[in-house]
């Protein structure tokens, strides 16, 4: 077990930022939206954890569509390549020509990593959430949908030093409504995502990452 020190460096500690460049593609035209998340995780066992992330998206990009979100999670670890999670999302849509959106997302995960081929990774992640819609100037409205995400990453290399530090991943996730449409202001279909991430130490990391056009 960590001391009680090492315990709150470890809460402090960041363990992903990410700076994210993201594009839509609607109508012919791109439109570019800066993303930057942080992720936190702290270990309270080999299987338990808490963490989560948050984040915000537009602010630099945009001065007419803003969002910030603060999603905490609990994780339980089954072996290497299984775990659970679950937790609680809150999402705040702040819009000049549209109507502001609060959302709370309550959401499970199950994680698979597998299989493990030679220098890359695959990963697996379904993921079910329950969407309570507050708008300023509409309907309140829920929803159920589901997420399936796919990512493949690679085994540490080197790039500019000479410690093995460099990965690259990609990813792609897909959006399956359950039940009931709810009036969304912003919908995904699915996303694609390629990057290339900086291993600083065990807990820390720095990746890039560019969403492509949906």
């Amino acid at each position: 077990m960590c001391s009680i020190s090492a315990k709150i460096k470890c809460i402090l500690l960041i363990v992903i930022i990410s700076f994210t460049i993201e594009a839509h593609a609607q109508n012919s035209e791109v439109d570019y939206q800066t993303w930057t998340d942080v992720t936190l995780t702290y270990f309270l066992s080999q299987k338990l954890s808490l963490g989560g992330d948050a984040g915000l998206r537009g602010i630099i990009s945009s001065k007419d569509w803003n969002l910030f979100y603060i999603r905490p999670t609990i994780n339980y670890t089954v072996s290497p390549r299984f775990r659970f999670s679950g937790g609680i999302g809150s999402f705040n849509t702040f819009n000049n020509t549209l109507s502001n959106t609060y959302e709370i997302r309550p959401f499970q995960d199950a994680h698979i990593s597998w299989p493990n081929i030679g220098w890359l990774d695959f990963y697996h992640r379904f993921r079910f959430e329950q969407r309570f819609f507050f708008y300023q100037n509409l309907e309140n409205d829920f929803n159920i949908r589901g997420r399936y995400l796919f990512r493949v990453r690679t085994i540490d290399f080197k790039l500019f030093s000479k410690k093995k530090s460099f990965y690259l991943k990609g990813m792609w996730e897909v959006f399956v409504p359950i039940g009931k449409s709810a009036t969304e202001l912003f919908v995904n279909n699915q996303r694609f995502y390629a990057a290339i991430g900086h291993r600083s130490s065990d807990r820390l990391r720095f990746f890039y990452t560019l969403k492509l056009p949906e």
